[in-house]
């Protein structure tokens, strides 16, 4: 099976824009908002990125609580803030009073994801050098010290496994750190996502079972319209085909996206996110995760699209979908 880089890079390459924006976060003023009462929530993605302002990054928390409970934030490993700037960061979405999921990626984005991408201060670039495992279980445990919500040890791993031996050794690295992990918080949710769409073309869902003593909740990432079979929306079986494979484990979905972009609309988009009730119900699942609040200006080429996959505009306007999500029942 071969994975290509293109389309890889884009999911990563958000959370990396979402990284970008950590300081105006912790700078951001208080807002006092509640939070919705429910499973969806969002990732990191103020508008205007990359030229945000305090006042955006107010508004993106405001919106956040409007449609839902917790915000998420992916951590590039080989880029990692300073710990007590993501510290911060937590501190000002609690006082928004929504839950924090932390998830820490340490697989590199150029070659198709295939290999470990590591700070340059651990001098090696594979999982199975000892000085790389040891670092990442320090840092793995640096960041659950913090409590997060939901910490996960990695993203989309199932891009790994065209990278077998570095797969296999990740496989017990992940093992290994959620043994520590644990042994420092026994109750500290933790989590590694999986790209469902790809595992799904593939019939990858063998890889789940390799991660059975690394995690607590099984993730997944999402994006039918690009990675899947699916230029029209998805029927129920295709997320409930989850629980054939997972039947009593916990799930959640850490990216859901759906492009507002040719050859899809501004309207099928709102069409995807309103059907969330009906695509993910049977799943009864942890959480809900939309990939973006608002478009970016990142993505070229033919992977221009992807600019478009927020339920909001770049300048702040709110696209049909989001009023589909407004709209949404509360889901537990």
């Amino acid at each position: 099976m071969k994975l290509g880089f293109a389309r890889g890079q884009p999911w990563i390459a958000v959370s990396l824009c979402c990284a970008a924006v950590c300081l105006a976060l912790a700078l951001a003023n208080e807002s006092g908002a509640q939070a919705k009462n429910t499973n969806l929530g969002v990732a990191l993605s103020p508008a205007h990125i990359p030229f945000q302002t305090g006042a955006d990054i107010d508004r993106f928390f405001e919106e956040a609580g409007r449609i839902g409970g917790h915000v998420t934030w992916i951590i590039e490993w080989q880029s990692m803030p300073p710990i007590t700037r993501i510290r911060a960061i937590q501190e000002q979405t609690r006082r928004h009073g929504l839950g924090f999921h932390l998830y820490l990626s340490p697989i590199a984005l150029a070659g198709g994801r295939r290999t470990p991408a590591t700070p340059s201060a651990v001098g090696e670039a594979s999982f199975r050098a000892r000085a790389v495992r040891e670092a990442f279980t320090e840092q793995t445990l640096e960041l659950a010290a913090l409590r997060p919500d939901v910490l996960g040890l990695a993203t989309e791993v199932n891009f790994l496994a065209s990278n077998p031996d570095e797969f296999a050794a990740f496989v017990s690295l992940a093992g290994e750190a959620y043994s520590a992990v644990k042994r420092q918080n026994p109750h500290q949710a933790v989590t590694l996502s999986f790209q469902w769409d790809v595992m799904a073309v593939h019939a990858q869902f063998g890889l789940l079972a390799k991660f059975v003593n690394a995690l607590d909740v099984y993730s997944f990432t999402t994006y039918p319209d690009a990675f899947g079979p699916h230029p029209a929306l998805p029927g129920t079986e295709y997320y409930s085909a989850i629980r054939r494979i997972l039947p009593t484990q916990r799930v959640g979905f850490a990216e859901i996206g759906w492009s507002s972009a040719f050859p899809s609309s501004a309207d099928q988009q709102a069409k995807f996110y309103a059907s969330i009730p009906r695509l993910f119900g049977a799943l009864k699942a942890d959480y809900l995760t939309l990939a973006l609040m608002h478009d970016v200006p990142i993505f070229t080429g033919d992977l221009a699209r992807l600019n478009f996959v927020g339920i909001r505009t770049l300048d702040d306007q709110p696209k049909p979908a989001w009023n589909a999500v407004l709209n949404l029942p509360e889901l537990h």
